[in-house]
C-alpha cells in the first residue's frame, strides 16, 4: 500500500490525511506543535463553493454537513466605503447558487478535520529535522530522534515551511515578502449589534486601512482589521490591541464602532500580512511536493488561501490514485504541481491586486477607487470573482 508522509496539521494537512484515507493511502501526519496549539487559531476563515466541493466528497460529506452545522452560510455581503456606502454587493446567485460557501472559527475547523481522522495518524510534537530519498523510499527524520519512512512526503507546513526550505538546501526559508499592511483577528458575539441582516459579511474601506467582519454560526462573527505600517510592529505603544483597533476605526460607520465596544475583554491577535510570489513550474523535487501555504501563500484578500489548499489536496491524490508502480510516483507529483499552477498563481496575482485597491492611502486614490467600484454594473465586476467557483473536482 502506498504511504504518504505529511508533514504540517493545519488546514491542507488534515484535509490531506482524510483524502488520503478514502482513497486507500497510508497516510502518517507530523506536526511540530503540541495538539492543543495544532488545534486553535485566531479568527475566522471562508470555506467557498470551490472548497466545500471537494468536502462533499470526502468521508461521506461527512465534513460539508458538519461544517455547515456548525459555521456560518455565506449569503449576500460586499465592500463599503468608510462612510457605509455601498461599493460592491456580492450574492450567491451570480453562480446559480443559494450560498457561496460556510465561514468557521479556525480552532473549530482543526477540530472537526481531527476528529474526521483515526487515532494515531496525527502525531504531534514532531518537528521535522530532515528527509532523505533512497531509492523507492523516502526517509524522514525528526528534531526528537525519531523517524519514518514512506513512499512520497508532503510538505503542508505553512509560509515558513521547513519542507521548501529542506528542498532548497536551507536551514529556514528566506522571510516572506510582506504586504505593507498588518492585520487584527478574534471573533465577538453579535448579540444587539446593529448589524443588517441582509449580509453575512461585509468589508469597509477606509484610507490605508479597512476593517471586515463576516458571520462564523451561533450568533458569532469574525472579525478584522487591516492597516498600513512598518513589518514587525506591535500595540505596546497604543496601550494594546483594542486602542490601536479604535485609534484607526472608531470613526467608521455603523456597524464597526458597536463591533469595537464588543471586544472588551476578547483576545484579539496581531500579525503581519505576507505572502511569496508563485514558485515555477515545479514546487517539489522527486518523491517530495507541498500543497496549500508551503507551496503558494497568498494574500487573505479573497479569502481563498484554505481554498487552494483543499483543491491541492484533492488534484494530488487524484494523481496517486493513477497508479501503483513505484517509478512513476515522481512524475505523477510534477504533474499534480504543473496542474495547480495557473490557477494558484491567479489567484495571488489577484488578491494583490484587489488588496492594493482596498489599501489605497492617498485621498484622490480612494475616491477614484470607490467611485470605479460605484459606477460598474455589479454583473461586470462579478466577473472579477466568478472565475474563483469555477472548480470542480471529479
Amino acid at each position: 500500500m502506498l504511504k504518504i508522509i505529511v508533514i504540517g496539521g493545519g488546514i491542507g494537512g488534515l484535509t490531506l490525511a482524510r483524502a488520503c484515507l478514502d482513497a486507500g493511502i497510508a497516510v502518517e501526519l507530523y506536526e511540530k506543535r503540541p495538539l492543543e496549539g495544532m488545534l486553535s487559531g485566531p479568527g475566522g476563515i471562508f470555506i467557498q463553493t470551490n472548497a466545500l466541493r471537494v468536502y462533499k466528497l470526502l468521508w461521506e460529506g461527512q465534513l460539508w454537513h458538519q461544517f455547515y452545522q456548525q459555521g456560518g452560510t455565506i449569503r449576500k455581503g460586499g465592500f463599503f466605503s468608510k462612510s457605509g456606502e455601498p461599493l460592491y454587493i456580492n450574492s450567491p446567485q451570480f453562480i446559480q447558487e443559494d450560498n457561496l460557501g460556510v465561514c468557521l472559527l479556525r480552532p473549530e475547523m482543526q477540530k472537526i478535520l481531527y476528529d474526521s481522522l483515526p487515532a494515531g495518524i496525527v502525531k504531534p510534537q514532531c518537528a521535522l529535522e530532515d528527509f532523505i530519498e533512497k531509492g523507492d523510499k523516502i526517509q524522514v527524520y525528526f528534531q526528537d530522534g525519531s523517524h519514518t519512512e514512506g513512499d512520497i512526503l508532503v510538505g503542508a507546513d505553512g509560509l515558513y515551511s521547513t519542507v521548501r526550505a529542506r528542498l532548497n538546501g536551507k536551514d529556514r526559508l528566506e522571510d516572506p515578502n510582506y504586504s505593507g499592511t498588518c492585520c487584527w483577528r478574534g471573533y465577538f458575539n453579535g448579540a444587539g449589534l446593529p448589524l443588517d441582516d441582509q449580509y453575512s459579511w461585509g468589508e469597509f474601506w477606509g484610507q490605508g486601512n479597512r476593517f471586515g467582519y463576516f458571520y462564523v454560526g451561533s450568533g458569532r462573527y469574525a472579525f478584522y482589521g487591516f492597516d498600513n505600517v512598518e513589518a514587525g510592529g506591535n500595540d505596546e505603544a497604543e496601550g494594546g490591541a483594542l486602542n490601536a483597533l479604535h485609534s484607526r476605526f472608531s470613526d467608521y460607520a455603523s456597524p464597526v464602532p458597536e463591533i469595537l465596544q464588543q471586544l472588551v475583554d476578547q483576545p484579539i491577535y496581531r500579525d503581519d500580512v505576507c505572502d511569496r510570489a508563485p514558485m515555477k513550474e515545479e514546487w517539489g523535487s522527486g518523491r517530495v511536493t507541498l500543497i496549500g501555504d508551503a507551496a503558494h501563500p497568498v494574500l487573505p484578500t479573497l479569502g481563498q488561501g484554505g481554498c487552494m489548499a483543499v483543491e491541492d489536496t484533492f488534484e494530488l491524490v487524484k494523481q496517486l490514485s493513477k497508479t501503483a508502480k513505484a517509478d512513476s510516483i515522481p512524475s505523477l507529483l510534477r504533474q499534480f504541481e504543473l496542474s495547480r499552477g495557473e490557477r494558484v498563481a491567479r489567484v495571488h496575482t489577484t488578491s494583490r491586486q484587489v488588496a492594493q485597491l482596498a489599501q489605497a492611502e492617498s485621498k484622490i486614490a480612494c475616491f477614484l477607487r470607490n467611485w470605479l467600484y460605484k459606477l460598474t454594473p455589479t454583473k461586470l465586476a462579478d466577473q472579477q470573482y466568478k472565475w474563483l467557483f469555477d472548480y470542480v473536482p471529479n
